[in-house]
């Protein structure tokens, strides 16, 4: 499994944007273009080509696509599942990462239970019912709150997804393996955390101020009464935030 380069647009510091297990690289929706404005962000997806699946695997096609895309520096902006991705590569390749912001992510997956549950489950459900699903069910349980009529109809238009395929599957089993915990310490960039307090995915402030313990150069902002997809929101600062993990990771 490896990263591949989904969208280059923007100008100023390179901000490389590392998705969650929907692989897609589209669930900023609106907050694209937004960071668009003041960033050039690159957005990646995920690509099942080979059997070796490995978070430094990852990491290290991140590393390459920065190179053929003539960026040497870097911020990294990762949600879920790319939270550990992010941080893998971070740690592999400390040349090329300036920062680091992990937005409902994880170290280490603390609620085994529940991902195995899923894991089972999960082949079991066929298309149809996944495509419902997240139609009817997936706002309400990904987002949390109340969610505003722009980014729901953003979130309805995505292209259709492929659902509990295998690569889905892939990366499940990738999530019950990774843990991080034990390298966090020797992680020397600034990490800036996001954590929703009604995240019905992960476990995301526990995780959040456990990484906040053993890493270094660490802040974290708790996003009270938010659900695990938060980054689309218009209301919530992302670049306001990524400015203030720009002048971390660049001081002057």
């Amino acid at each position: 499994m490896r990263a591949r380069l989904h969208g280059d647009a923007g100008e100023g510091t390179a901000l490389i944007y590392v998705p969650g297990i929907d692989a897609t690289g589209e669930l900023m929706l609106g907050t694209t273009a937004r960071l668009e404005e003041h960033f050039r962000l690159l957005r990646l997806e995920y690509v099942d080509d080979d059997e070796t699946d490995t978070y430094a695997e990852i990491a290290a096609s991140i590393a390459e696509i920065a190179r053929t895309r003539h960026v040497d520096r870097c911020l990294l902006l990762s949600e879920s599942f790319g939270g550990a991705v992010a941080l893998r590569t971070a740690l592999d390749h400390p040349d090329l990462v300036a920062g680091v912001a992990v937005v409902n992510g994880f170290a280490h997956f603390g609620r085994r239970a529940a991902l195995a549950w899923s894991r089972f489950s999960a082949p079991l459900v066929p298309a149809w019912a996944f495509h419902l699903g997240r139609r009817w069910f997936a706002p309400a349980r990904l987002f949390g709150g109340e969610v505003d009529d722009d980014t729901l109809r953003r979130f309805h238009e995505l292209p259709p997804s492929a659902g509990f395929d295998r690569g889905y599957m892939r990366r499940m089993k990738m999530i019950a393996e990774v843990d991080l915990r034990a390298e966090l310490p020797s992680l020397t960039q600034p990490v800036a955390l996001f954590a929703s307090t009604e995240d019905q995915v992960v476990d995301a402030v526990r995780e959040a101020r456990e990484m906040e313990r053993r890493l270094p150069d660490a802040t974290l902002e708790v996003l009270e009464g938010e659900g695990h997809v938060v980054l689309p929101l218009p209301d919530e600062p992302w670049v306001d935030r990524m400015r203030a993990l720009e002048a971390r990771a660049f001081p002057r």
